[in-house]
């Protein structure tokens, strides 16, 4: 150890204090040859003496200071890894359980214990990668830290989660004006480089001693409400006991979702789109479906939340894909015309590593011309454009169309969208059903003429009346889709339904808008 360079034992430091005790040295050497007495020689020797343990005593000071030193140094860095998350400076999980335990050991008063989700975090760091998300990370922990008051504990959960802890703190009114307040906070755009990321957050809220009266499940509680948030307009929810047993139930439904994959218990539906001007029916939408061996069919809105949350709406994702081109090309040369499909993207999906290629390696194999595909994707999807906009280039180069889904939910700007490369606006469910109500109204208008200007088609979703078909038709709509038409029914009576539906039409002699919708319900229902 003596000698080495982290100078823990090096006697004489550094080059200097060597140099300068060496000159010395020689110095007192050389003066002693001069000497005629033994005792002058006597005093020098014990004058050396004295020198050496002066200076030994004050270097073994230094050397001990400095070992100490280090060893603080050492200790401290070990606790500041063990307890505060690396990338945000944030008291980590293990920091916060002991901080809360000890709090409710002390400090018996009530307490709202808030868990933040940032939406989408794994998506943008697949996208973008882990310098874009850690930065975002730390600018979110920045916002927290300067517009929330000093006596909240802030603090770093999983990679996406953050964790406020109020003390004295049960009032409903006071916790929901700050989760819209946090919701507020995080609504202007992170700005990274030359990236602009909007972010939103689902805010999970459970209380001590009224929901949970430890520590873990304090957390794990309001975790459980942060998973109801993602389900709902307000974004944030309380913790209620019937929680722990839905999630039990998620968890098993996951693990059935994944033997599902395995054991190809899933299957598409079809429902036919009608072009109004032609009256013919020459697309529809692949929709999948679950029929669960001891369950029976579950619903989409079941699984394709835990699909999203879990990752395997990417495989689940690829299948619909491929099965739906699949079919498609069976379809065509079955009934001998063109017919498109339209596929809905998950966000996950569509930023997953080389999903363009997929894309073009299944038309390949299916043969399919990629004209007749249609991807589909959400407007909170293009909320990004900056990391959007070149993947959905490369789709168009490939040749397939893209739609917006659910338009008119008030994610888009209307500025923006004349520079997506999309070919179609599919009209939200929500308005067409309200279209015979006046505030309805305007907006489909709305939406149809901007879509004219921009030279898009515009399919509008969730027909089910002839009044709201008589009201489209006369505002130019180009496609309409809904349960007035069919509602979605398996391949295997698809092509037999257009078949009929072709022959039937020649012999019908009355060719008003009520009979032939008429003929189409019955062919199809």
């Amino acid at each position: 150890m003596m000698g080495t360079k982290d100078g823990y034992f090096d006697l004489f430091g550094d080059n200097l204090i060597h140099g300068i005790i060496s000159t010395v040295l020689i110095t007192l050497t050389c003066w002693t040859l001069f000497v005629d007495n033994l005792q002058g020689i006597y005093s020098i020797i014990f004058s050396l003496v004295i020198i050496a343990q002066i200076w030994l005593a004050a270097r073994f000071k230094s050397l001990h200071e400095n070992v100490i030193k280090k060893l603080q140094d050492s200790e401290k860095e070990k606790h500041h890894m063990t307890y505060y998350d690396e990338i945000t400076k944030l008291p980590n999980e293990r920091y916060l359980l002991k901080k809360i335990k000890d709090n409710l050991t002390s400090n018996t008063s009530e307490k709202a214990v808030l868990v933040l989700e940032i939406e989408r975090l794994s998506t943008i760091k697949s996208s973008l990668g882990s310098f874009y998300t850690d930065r975002m990370l730390q600018m979110v922990a920045d916002r927290l830290q300067k517009n929330l008051p000093n006596d909240y504990l802030i603090g770093k959960l999983r990679e996406d989660q953050f964790l406020l802890l109020l003390e004295n703190q049960n009032d409903h009114s006071r916790i929901e004006k700050l989760c819209r307040e946090l919701q507020d906070l995080m609504k202007s755009p992170f700005l990274i480089q030359h990236f602009s990321i909007n972010v939103n957050i689902n805010i999970g809220i459970a209380f001590y001693p009224e929901d949970a009266g430890s520590a873990e499940d304090l957390i794990h509680f309001a975790q459980f409400a942060m998973d109801e948030a993602r389900k709902i307009p307000e974004h944030f929810a309380y913790y209620r006991p019937s929680m722990s047993q839905e999630r039990a139930e998620k968890i098993t439904l996951e693990n059935d979702l994944y033997t599902a994959i395995q054991d190809n218990q899933l299957v598409l539906h079809y429902q036919p789109q009608l072009e109004l001007k032609t009256n013919e029916m020459i697309s529809m939408e692949a929709l999948v479906r679950w029929k669960h061996p001891e369950k029976g069919w579950i619903t989409p809105l079941d699984f394709i939340p835990i699909a999203e949350e879990s990752g395997l709406i990417v495989p689940i994702g690829k299948w619909v894909l491929e099965t739906a081109c699949r079919q498609t090309k069976e379809l065509q040369e079955l009934i001998g015309q063109p017919v498109r499909v339209a596929v809905n993207l998950s966000i996950r999906q569509l930023f997953h590593e080389n999903f363009v290629q997929v894309v073009r390696d299944i038309l390949k194999e299916t043969e399919l011309p990629p004209e007749y595909l249609q991807l589909e994707i959400t407007e909170s999807m293009t909320m990004d454009t900056s990391y959007m906009m070149p993947i959905l280039n490369q789709l168009k180069e490939t040749g397939v169309t893209i739609a917006m889904d659910d338009f008119g939910k008030g994610y888009s700007s209307l500025s923006y969208l004349k520079d997506l490369p999309i070919d179609c606006l599919k009209i939200d469910r929500e308005f067409v059903r309200n279209i015979e109500q006046t505030n309805s109204e305007p907006i489909v208008d709305l939406i149809i003429s901007m879509s004219k200007h921009l030279n898009l088609k515009v399919v509008a979703e969730g027909v089910e009346t002839m009044e709201q078909l008589e009201y489209l038709l006369n505002s130019e709509c180009d496609t309409i889709q809904g349960y007035l038409i069919s509602k979605p029914i398996p391949f295997c009576n698809i092509a037999k339904n257009l078949k009929r539906l072709r022959e039937e039409r020649k012999n019908l002699q009355f060719r008003t808008h009520a009979n032939y919708y008429g003929l189409i319900k019955e062919v199809f229902n």
